[in-house]
């Protein structure tokens, strides 16, 4: 572990930045990116016209669970042109669907530092 000039703790393997391209959301939640226990940072871009939700693909006891348009709690909205970044405990695999519509574009940005 190296403690960086900041002060921050850096925890390897480290990069740069990772990017995962998605061109297929719809109104069903899908994952959009797996468990990463390296993972300090995660962004998630909505360049897309409608309002995308994300949720961790399990709650807070662990248990996986599926949102949807009928139950959002435990989602996050990201609004079209929106961007979400979710930083420190951010390591568990992510799911999205969209508000309406399908083959929407959708864009996660994740970092090890």
């Amino acid at each position: 572990m190296q403690i960086s000039a900041g002060g921050a703790q850096v925890i390897g393997p480290a990069s740069g930045g990772k990017v995962t391209p998605i061109n297929n959301l719809g109104t069903t939640a899908i994952q959009v990116i797996g468990p990463n226990v390296s993972r300090a940072t995660i962004t998630f871009a909505n360049p897309g016209t409608v309002t995308v939700y994300v949720a961790p693909l399990t709650n807070a006891q662990g248990v996986s669970f599926t949102p949807a348009l009928a139950s959002l709690g435990g989602t996050f909205p990201v609004f079209a042109g929106g961007l979400l970044t979710l930083t420190g405990e951010c390591q568990t695999g992510y799911q999205a669907f969209t508000a309406s519509g399908s083959n929407q574009p959708f864009t996660v940005s994740e970092s090890n530092v």
